[in-house]
């Protein structure tokens, strides 16, 4: 099958519907992703041959999940997962940070590339970083431990906000203080081994 198919077949198991149009532009990115990483290691190398399921299903996987209409990415690298869910949610506002410039590069030229209109780039320090109007969800893929992310989201989140955070088995992890968690175990088409995400939000006052 063409990586348009395998998108979107992909993403239907996952009860995410992509159309022809949409899976062309993912697969677009899929292409940019792997041409910058021969110069700027974006991706670990291994996982340029099953970059549909490892990057972008895994980051499709959280469209069902999503409060919208804005959505941070914290910790975005190499546009994961937002760009991906950029494109399957054309009608939310993503902002995808991180700290590094060079990474951020590649992000930007991405965006421009595919022309999605609905994303910004922020280069910023999540420790110092501020934001107004509030986000209805923050997504973070890896970046650090929920426990430790959360205390610096919460305070970014609408009061209805939910944080996504994609993690390793959540039974296995120090859970987040004066909040309230859900663990999702997500079975992503063409990998072995489930991947988790750990749903955050607020405890009523």
């Amino acid at each position: 099958m063409s990586c348009e198919d395998d998108v979107r077949e992909g993403a239907l198991a996952l009860g995410v519907a992509i159309g022809a149009e949409h899976a062309a532009t993912l697969c677009a990115f899929a292409d940019l992703l792997v041409r910058w990483n021969a110069r700027s290691n974006l991706i670990s190398r291994g996982d340029e041959k099953r970059l549909v399921p490892r990057h972008l299903l895994d980051s499709l996987s959280l469209a069902p999940l999503l409060r919208m209409r804005r959505v941070l990415d914290v910790g975005t690298g190499a546009g994961l997962p937002g760009v991906p869910l950029a494109i399957a949610c054309p009608d939310a506002e993503f902002v995808l940070m991180d700290r590094s410039e060079r990474r951020l590069r590649f992000v930007r030229h991405a965006v421009a590339e595919l022309g999605l209109g609905n994303v910004s780039v922020c280069e910023a320090d999540l420790a110092t970083y501020r934001a107004r109007p509030l986000f209805d969800t923050v997504v973070s893929r890896a970046v650090a431990a929920p426990a430790a992310l959360w205390p610096m989201v919460r305070g970014l989140l609408t009061d209805s906000g939910v944080a996504l955070f994609q993690c390793g088995d959540p039974s296995t992890l120090e859970q987040p203080a004066m909040a309230r968690a859900e663990s999702k175990q997500m079975r992503i088409p063409g990998l072995d081994v489930p991947h988790w995400v750990l749903c955050v939000s607020k405890v009523a006052a």
